[in-house]
């Protein structure tokens, strides 16, 4: 990649501009450490229960990598604010520059890899259940974390031997953090941002297109059909079971007293056990299609915020000129975009699941606990002695 023009170009933010970026920056930071905090800590108060669900397992663990890119760009985000100008420039030297880099590659890689596991794993569960064994499926979810990370590891380790410092060139002391423009790296980096589009963008996206779509026919309108005709049989049965019960009842009344009719009229009768399973099969129907919307959502989401990064590669390898970053207002929605997918992760989370709403709210209300305990003791400060 080549970035000689981008260090070229030295403009400055206007202040009403940068203001507003911070905040927003600022604020998106907050809602995704505390969001993805959330998570880690509704895992760690209810850690057996949590094991016992596949899919939760594995949102924790896009929520470690989501914690990751927001830690790692807080090193970026505290430089955009101390500098005015675009781009922004790098003030912590070629060995941070490696390190947040690599971090900040390293999460996206587990987040996306992780959201390909979710499908196929909700694909497995609804579309052709599998039996297996608790400890069997806690086996393979730990050699599937195991590889996540380490494929992860291994594919962002190219950033510690290809990221450079570049200068400005009308700012000659500062430096912007970037691949390296080398004329023998070029072919190395065109070729490892091919890999990484293919492996880390457009494969998973095309995968996980496939799976959700199947999902969805299966849950939306398979099981529609499946629930009305069966519905339809529970409904016939218990009409015919009332029936003869109506016929027994009239046949015990004529011949034995009526003690015996009364214990007979409080039996629970067929309908009503039907009744009561299937609203708790619709209860379940209904928790399973909630699941599939929000891992859609957030898949959507995912990579709906990591696109500008692909148009730009796309767009320089038609082009073979510079990338769109020279443009502002590229570069700033990609960052926003990017940073957008990890922070409101947990809020869909918090809408979809159940589990994690409950957690939630416990773990507010324990937060705010010293809030109301103090306000507590000051109004029976404010109370009068009898």
């Amino acid at each position: 990649m080549n970035i000689t023009i981008l260090t070229n170009i030295q403009n400055e933010y206007s202040p009403y501009l940068h203001v507003i970026l911070t905040i927003t920056f600022i604020l998106i930071l907050i809602i995704g450490l505390f969001g993805n905090t959330l998570v880690l800590l509704s895992v760690m108060s209810n850690h057996l229960k949590i094991r016992r669900s596949s899919t939760n397992l594995l949102l924790v663990n896009m929520s470690c990598a989501d914690l990751i890119i927001l830690i790692f760009n807080i090193f970026d985000i505290v430089q955009f604010i101390l500098d005015s100008f675009w781009p922004t420039a790098w003030y912590l030297g070629l060995s941070l520059c490696k390190i947040v880099r690599f971090g900040q590659v390293l999460g996206c890689y587990v987040s996306v890899q992780t959201l390909l596991v979710i499908s196929i794993e909700r694909y497995i569960s609804i579309v052709s259940p599998i039996k297996i064994s608790q400890m069997n499926r806690r086996k393979r979810l730990y050699i599937v974390f195991i590889f996540i990370w380490s494929l992860g590891f291994f594919s962002a380790l190219p950033n510690l031997y290809l990221l450079k410092l570049h200068p400005f060139y009308n700012r000659p002391t500062y430096y912007i953090c970037g691949l390296s423009d080398h004329r023998t790296h070029s072919h190395l980096i065109t070729f490892y941002k091919y890999i990484e589009s293919i492996l880390f963008f457009f494969l998973p996206a095309f995968i996980q297109t496939i799976l959700y779509i199947i999902i969805c026919h299966k849950i939306f309108l398979v099981d529609r059909v499946v629930q009305a005709d069966c519905h339809a049989r529970q409904l016939q049965e218990s009409i015919r079971s009332d029936t003869l019960q109506q016929c027994s009842d009239s046949k015990l009344s004529s011949s034995f007293p009526s003690p015996l009719n009364v214990t007979a009229s409080t039996m629970i009768s067929p309908r009503s056990r039907t009744h009561v399973s299937s609203s708790t099969t619709n209860h379940g129907n209904k928790t399973r299609k909630k699941a599939v919307i929000m891992l859609v959502f957030i898949a959507i989401f995912y990579f709906i915020a990591f696109s500008p990064a692909q148009i730009n590669f796309i767009y320089t390898q038609i082009t073979h000129s510079h990338h769109l970053y020279e443009y502002r207002l590229f570069f700033i929605v990609t960052i926003l975009l990017a940073l957008s997918s990890t922070a409101f992760n947990p809020i869909l989370f918090y809408i979809f699941t159940k589990f994690f709403q409950h957690k939630f709210n416990i773990l507010l209300r324990r937060m705010c606990t010293s809030c109301r305990s103090s306000s507590s003791t000051r109004r029976q400060n404010n109370i009068p002695m009898i």
